[in-house]
């Protein structure tokens, strides 16, 4: 079973990326030409947030490295995708 301390850390570590984007896509959304960046400082708060939500609420932290893999390849695939996505519209 999980820490509690950890459980609290990763939850307010939830709390303030949540709380980064909206303050970065409120500041950065009026002014021009700064929408790659929010879309870019929002992605990679949305990964790690999936990623700390992956690796400790799901228990991935006490399982070997193999699984650790297997469970990141969808990740990275998506990750893959949202980029050629993002490339095609501008």
């Amino acid at each position: 079973m999980m820490n509690e301390r950890i459980a609290l850390g990763v939850w307010g570590y939830m709390v303030l990326a949540v709380l980064s984007e909206v303050f970065t896509f409120y500041n950065l959304h009026a002014t021009a030409g700064s929408y790659p960046l929010m879309v870019t400082v929002v992605l990679i708060l949305a990964a790690s947030q999936a990623v700390a939500i992956v690796l400790f609420y799901m228990q991935l932290t006490s399982e070997p490295g193999s699984i650790k893999l297997f469970a990141l390849i969808p990740i990275m695939f998506l990750s893959a995708l949202i980029i050629a996505m993002l490339a095609s519209l501008g």
